[in-house]
Parts: C-alpha cells; sequence; structure tokens
C-alpha cells in the first residue's frame, strides 16, 4: 500500500514523466542523426554540386576578362573542394578544367586526360543533365559524385561537369554515435537532477495544500496557505481557503437554521400543549374560555401546518421537483389582487401602500407561483417600513418584452455585505432570532427558488437608513399578440 501511495504520488509521476521526456528526446536524435543522417548528407550534396556547377557555368561564360574568370574559378573550386571541366561537344576538345582534389579525388580527368566515360553519358542521354555516385576512380574505393549538364551558347553545345569526394559516411556515422553515447550520459545526469528538483518544487506546496486542506476533515475551517510563485498552485490554494470560508458560514447557517426550525416548532407545540392541558383542566366547564383556548390551538396548528408547507415546497423547488406552468396571465390584475389582500393589514399599523401599475401587463410565466413572489415580497416590506410609513408597489414595462416588478420600503435596510445572503434560509441580519409574527420565515427563500426556476432575474437594492427595493423581472408578450389569443 505504502509503495503504491509513492508511485502514484505526484512527485514520483512528475519525475518518471520529466525522465520519460528526456529519453524521447534523445531517441529522436539519434533517429535523425543515424539513421536519417545518410539520406541528409547525400540529398544535401546533390544540392551542392549543382549550385557549384551552375556557379562555374555562370563565371565561365560570362564577359569577364580570362584572367579575372580563372581566379574566380580556382577560388571556387578551391572553397568546394571539387573538380570540374568544360568541354566543346562540337569540337571534341576539352575546353578547360580546374582541380582541387588532384589524382586521388578527381574521377573525370586524370594527368589531363578527360574520362571519355561521363563525356559520352552525358552525350547520349536526352536530358540536360546527369548524376551518378559511385567508385569512379581506378585504384581506389574512393566514392565521388559526379554532376554535368550542357549548355547552349549560340550555336555551340557545352558539357560543364563536376566532381565532389564523398566523405566515409561509415566515419562520420560511428563519429556521431560515439558522441552521442557521451551526450545521452550527460543529458540523462542532468534530467534525473532537474526533474528531481522540478518534482519537488511541483509537489512540495501542494502536499502542504493537501496537509492543510486535512483541517477540514476535523471541522477546522481556519485554513494558512504560504504564497507560492507558481500561479495554478496559489490558485488552488486561494480556492481551497475560499472553500473552506464558504463551508464556515454554511455550518454557521446550517447550527442556525437547526435552532431557528427548533425554535418554531417547539413554540407552536409547547402553546398547543399548556392551552390543552388548560382545557382540560381549568377552561372545560367555560365556554368562552374554552372556545378562546380553542381558537389559539387551531391558530398554533394553522402556523405549524404552514411552516411544514413551507419547508417541503422549498425543497422541492430547490430540488426542481415542482413544475412551472408558463403560460400568458394578466399581472396588472395580480398586482391589484395582492394590495387588495395586504391594505388592510398594513392600514391597521398605519401604513400605506402605493399601487404603481401599468395597466395591461401581459407576462408569460407561473401564475400561482408568481403570486407566492408577490405576497412574500410585501409580507417583507410589512414587517421593515420606516418612519414614514409607506411602501410603494410598482409594475411596469421595463422593455418591449421585460416587466419590472418592485417593492419598496423605506427602513432601516440592509448592510451590503449581508445582501448576499438575504435569500437563504432564515438569515437573520440580527443574530438575534425571534419568532415570525406571520408567515414561516422563509418567504425570501422561497421567492429565490420560484424565481430561478422560472429563469426570472431578481434581486434587491438597499441601503443603511434609506430602505430596500426588492424587484423582479419576467418575460411578456406584446398586446396585439394577447389580442389574437
Amino acid at each position: 500500500m505504502k509503495k503504491n501511495r509513492f508511485i502514484n504520488s505526484l512527485g514520483f509521476k512528475s519525475w518518471t514523466y520529466f525522465v520519460f521526456f528526456a529519453l524521447s528526446i534523445l531517441l529522436l536524435l539519434q533517429f535523425f542523426q543515424l539513421i536519417l543522417l545518410e539520406p541528409f548528407y547525400l540529398r544535401t550534396l546533390r544540392k551542392e554540386i549543382k549550385i557549384f556547377t551552375n556557379s562555374v557555368a555562370d563565371i565561365y561564360f560570362s564577359d569577364a576578362e580570362s584572367k579575372e574568370k580563372a581566379y574566380q574559378l580556382y577560388s571556387l573550386t578551391m572553397s568546394n573542394n571539387a573538380c570540374v571541366i568544360v568541354f566543346d561537344s562540337n569540337n571534341n576538345t576539352t575546353v578547360s578544367g580546374f582541380d582541387a582534389l588532384g589524382n586521388s579525388g578527381c574521377a573525370i580527368y586524370n594527368n589531363s586526360v578527360v574520362n571519355q566515360r561521363f563525356i559520352d553519358i552525358l552525350e547520349n542521354t536526352d536530358e540536360d543533365e546527369i548524376l551518378l555516385q559511385g567508385d569512379f576512380i581506378e585504384l581506389s574505393d574512393q566514392e565521388v559524385m559526379v554532376y554535368g549538364k550542357k549548355v547552349y551558347i549560340e550555336d555551340q553545345t557545352y558539357y560543364v561537369i563536376s566532381n565532389i569526394t564523398l566523405q566515409s559516411i561509415n566515419i562520420i556515422t560511428k563519429t556521431i554515435q560515439n558522441q552521442f553515447v557521451l551526450i545521452s550520459l550527460i543529458v540523462l545526469s542532468l534530467s534525473l537532477l532537474i526533474s528531481l528538483l522540478f518534482s519537488k518544487i511541483i509537489s512540495q506546496p501542494i502536499v502542504r495544500i493537501k496537509e492543510e486542506a486535512n483541517k477540514l476533515t476535523y471541522g477546522n475551517y481556519d485554513l494558512n496557505f504560504e504564497n507560492n510563485d507558481i500561479n495554478e498552485v496559489q490558485e488552488l490554494a486561494d480556492t481551497i481557503d475560499l472553500a473552506a470560508k464558504e463551508i464556515s458560514k454554511v455550518e454557521e447557517y446550517r447550527t442556525e437554521l437547526m435552532a431557528n426550525v427548533s425554535h418554531d416548532l417547539k413554540t407552536p407545540l409547547t402553546m398547543i400543549k399548556a392551552y390543552a392541558e388548560m382545557i382540560k383542566d381549568i377552561s372545560g366547564e367555560n365556554r368562552d374560555k374554552r372556545e378562546e383556548h380553542l381558537d389559539i390551538i387551531i391558530n398554533e396548528t394553522d402556523s405549524l401546518n404552514n411552516l411544514v408547507s413551507d419547508m417541503l415546497n422549498l425543497s422541492k423547488l430547490q430540488a426542481k421537483a415542482v413544475a412551472v406552468q408558463a403560460e400568458a396571465f394578466d399581472l396588472t390584475e395580480q398586482l391589484y389582487n395582492c394590495y387588495n389582500r395586504f391594505e388592510p393589514l398594513a392600514a391597521s399599523e398605519g401604513v400605506t401602500i402605493d399601487l404603481q401599475c401599468q395597466p395591461e401587463l401581459i407576462a408569460i410565466g407561473d401564475a400561482s407561483k408568481i403570486e407566492e413572489v408577490l405576497n412574500n415580497f410585501v409580507s417583507n416590506a410589512l414587517k421593515h417600513y420606516g418612519d414614514d410609513k409607506t411602501i410603494i408597489l410598482k409594475g411596469y414595462y421595463k422593455s418591449k418584452n421585460t416587466i419590472r416588478v418592485e417593492v419598496t420600503d423605506y427602513g432601516t435596510g440592509i448592510d451590503e455585505e449581508v445582501l448576499p445572503y438575504i435569500w437563504d434560509r432564515y438569515f437573520k441580519i440580527d443574530k438575534k432570532y425571534q419568532r415570525s409574527k406571520s408567515g414561516s420565515g422563509l418567504g425570501l427563500a422561497i421567492s429565490k427558488a420560484i424565481l430561478e426556476t422560472s429563469g426570472c432575474k431578481y434581486g434587491v437594492i438597499s441601503k443603511i437608513n434609506e430602505g430596500s427595493t426588492f424587484y423582479f423581472e419576467i418575460p411578456s408578450i406584446d398586446l396585439d399578440e394577447v389580442q389574437k389569443l
């Protein structure tokens, strides 16, 4: 198990990959140097002998003075380690020759005697050039390359034939092979050292990150990561650190949620039990008192039922287990219904609901779900109205295909740092939980789930001591299309 852990470690794997990469490079170099060396060498020689021969022809048949041409041709022949002749085919006489190889290396002529073999080959071919390779020198196994071409000057034909010796490819290959063994040993040694250093640089920060992240399994969310020069490693550390902070918040919310739900469940259950005992022991014979106590029991039972129903609905919405029926409906009518529903409650507390609604707001969505969102937004505003005791309920066309609904209060507002969390279950700004006077305390969480399921944009704009505006945007259709329905 320990052996497998070492083999599968990042350090060992990175070291292995680096060594494998070095070996691959060496094998590739060996393939090119030893196997492809000869074809490359011969192809280069063919190209060079053609360039050399063409240069000889250009100089020889130029208008320069004879001395200047002779000097240039000897220089060119010496620099290319070659020999060359220019032969007049019409008069069948040698015009001129230049030799940098001597008797042991020149195959096209020897001691001023032209090798008629190449002349005949060039003369009898239909092509304008020949290229030959072989051991054409007598009493020598020296391999040479011969290139000849026909040059047409006015009515005369000249043969320009050059000769370059081939160095022993076996000797070259052996030399490179011996050198390659030494280079391979050096490269492998360096690659082993560099790969060890490289794997250490890469793996150690990640190992430290892993050890620090292990604290999460023990519920310790206070992680401390060292700064790293490698961007990706630093980004990984930052991501885990951010995740730890978010998990810490989630754990805090979970604890609060359990406490809040327990409180919401315990309070009505306690009251139901207490009033049931009072009916049993005290008010059983007193009709008025009994009715009063029974009404309290019924109200508390309804509160429990609403809480359980809201939690169940929220879970279904978040699990996308509730189908949303998208169809055209009159949002203007819904806004008026919402106003009529809450206006008496608001008036009892001295609050004014100012309805500002454009006519014929035709939306596309699930009417019953959007109605629930409206009710939750207005109910939330009634808990946070300001000294002016005014709530604004507004609906209007934001664009041709979008309707925007806003619910504004002028209360204490919400801190900017808290805004992202107000949509969470049972989130409380002041952290001092109090049982909600009405509703289950899940209104904003349910609204969020409904709007996200419906694909509606939503949010809140709030400033401390200036109030808050909760809004959502829902798709609409043209009034002309509505007339056709």
